[in-house]
């Protein structure tokens, strides 16, 4: 994954630099049409070589200044480590490479317009339109950094819910080891003197719902056919201990048994119906465990 955001990253900072260098150059070829379609005004003619090495020179820059503003970096100098990641640090690398980039420049010999004989008007625009350039890129390169950032702040939260989400999970889970232990042995107890064949059958379906918390252990989710086989032994015990005191409705259609949901998730909700509410006779429960629109 963060092989694939670094690609994209480099792609968007390309296709950005692509961008500031046309919308650089539209004005140069606009004025280089005006002088050919003006003859008159006796001034030198820019030239496709012009053009193309000013547009080459622009990409670099703007490819450079995107790159510097959007990476974190940490260089180690004599004073102190420059960090891209902070906005101070970037201010001074900024200015330090328009500096650069302005010497390299005056010491390539790159003209600006030929149509400009002064050597002082074409250093004055080359400042202007350079000043743009890089003001236009670290504008873009902090509208990037802020999205990026608010997306890995949003990925952050959602890990960190999910994580109490499991972690509140996997409590319930535990719960049920020791409290769904002691009142099956109390059930195993109070029946296998009146019914042998009864007590039978609560350990079978005890010994079941055992293996299937066992299998589950580790697996984040499950298909919903396995949960229903695991949930109709744990309702047919507690059938056995709250005879006609509860009343459960399952009414689940077979398109439904591929889907998945965290195991045991179905037990701890019926555990909990049966354990906060009164379970008598006289004030039956009933659960009714259905599907709904999906």
């Amino acid at each position: 994954m963060q092989l694939t955001q670094t690609k994209y990253s480099r792609i968007l900072i390309l296709l950005t630099a692509l961008a500031v260098t046309m919308f650089m150059t539209l004005p140069r070829i606009m004025f280089m049409a005006y002088l050919r379609n003006n003859p008159g005004l006796r001034m030198n003619p820019i030239t496709w070589g012009d053009l193309a090495s000013k547009s080459l020179f622009a990409f670099l820059v703007a490819w450079l200044i995107l790159w510097l503003n959007t990476a974190n970096i940490n260089m180690a100098t004599f004073f102190r480590t420059i960090r891209t990641s902070k906005f101070s640090h970037r201010l001074v690398i900024n200015i330090l490479l328009f500096l650069l980039v302005r010497w390299l420049f005056i010491i390539s010999g790159i003209p600006e317009e030929s149509a400009l004989r002064q050597r002082k008007g074409a250093v004055f625009l080359f400042n202007i339109s350079l000043v743009l350039e890089v003001c236009l890129c670290i504008l873009v390169a902090e509208i990037y950094r802020l999205f990026r950032n608010n997306q890995e702040q949003r990925l952050r939260n959602e890990m960190l819910l999910k994580a109490n989400a499991e972690a509140t999970f996997e409590v319930l889970k535990n719960q049920v080891n020791p409290h769904f232990l002691f009142n099956s042995l109390n059930t195993i107890n109070a029946v296998i003197d009146k019914d042998v064949i009864a007590a039978k059958k609560f350990v079978t379906n005890m010994s079941q719902v055992y293996r299937h918390i066992l299998n589950s252990a580790g697996r984040p989710v499950i298909t919903l056919a396995e949960e229903l086989e695991f949930t109709t032994a744990y309702i047919n015990m507690l059938l056995e201990r709250h005879s006609k005191g509860l009343l459960v409705d399952l009414n689940i259609p077979e398109a439904c048994n591929a889907l998945f949901l965290p195991p045991v998730s179905l037990q701890v909700l019926i555990e909990n119906a049966v354990k906060h509410n009164v379970v008598a006779v006289s004030h039956p429960l009933k659960i009714n465990i259905s599907e709904q629109d999906g």
